[in-house]
Formats: C-alpha cells, sequence, structure tokens
C-alpha cells in the first residue's frame, strides 16, 4: 500500500511542449543518447577476487585463451548464468576475435565446461554449435 502511494506521490515538473522524457523508478542498465550521438560501452570487468572452485576453472581455460588468464577470467564470468546457446555464441565470438584457440574450442573447451557443471549438454551438441 505504501508503495501504491509513493508512485501516485510523482509530480513531473517540466515545460509543455518540451522535449524531454521523464522515468520514474529505478533505471539501471540502460544507455539514453541524443540521436547522433556516438555511444561506446566497455564490457563489465569481472572482479579481481574469485573464489577457489572459479579459479579452478579459469587455469583449466587458461590453455584455450593462448594463456592469456584474464581473457580466461572475462570468459568465465561473462557466461555465468548463460543459457547453452549464448555460451556457443560467445565462444564463436572469441574465435573470431582469436581470443579462443582454434585447436581447442571443440573438446578441450567443451569438457571443461561440461565437467564444471557449466555447459549442460552434450560434447555433439556442442560441435554442432561451435564453428
Amino acid at each position: 500500500m505504501e508503495e501504491e502511494k509513493k508512485k501516485s506521490d510523482i509530480t513531473n515538473h517540466f515545460e509543455a511542449g518540451a522535449n524531454c522524457q521523464v522515468f520514474n523508478g529505478p533505471i539501471s542498465g540502460c544507455v539514453f543518447a541524443m540521436p547522433g550521438a556516438n555511444i561506446t560501452q566497455n564490457p563489465v570487468q569481472p572482479s579481481a577476487q574469485l573464489n577457489d572452485q572459479q579459479q579452478d576453472v579459469v587455469e583449466k581455460l587458461k590453455p584455450m585463451f593462448y594463456g592469456q588468464v584474464e581473457d580466461a577470467k572475462t570468459f568465465l564470468v561473462s557466461i555465468q548464468g548463460m543459457k547453452p546457446t549464448q555460451i556457443t555464441d560467445k565462444v564463436n565470438q572469441l574465435v573470431r576475435e582469436k581470443k579462443i584457440s582454434d585447436m581447442s574450442k571443440h573438446r578441450d573447451l567443451w569438457k571443461v565446461l561440461h565437467d564444471c557443471g557449466i555447459y549442460d549438454k552434450s560434447e555433439s551438441n556442442w560441435n554442432m554449435q561451435v564453428k
């Protein structure tokens, strides 16, 4: 009831005919820009502190990322909570960007993610998705 009252107590003050937008409520994860604006977004950097299990996964992923710990860490953090198809899309993107080794994008990478419970689909499913 109190929350409804707060919403109904909102009064927006702006000049009639003004070119503006009014947002009432929390706004996060959005970018607002004027038409023609050039926006550059940087991905959220992974937290410096990983738990022991995550650190173990990063160590297993490191060879697939040409030994680059930060790339492996960024990948692990970025795929948390993703659906299997989103994970394979991300892998394909990183292969194109030459961040993941072409030699280890199939069985090696699938096995690490599967054994760690991150990717629960079959290896044949993985191979159909990862190009």
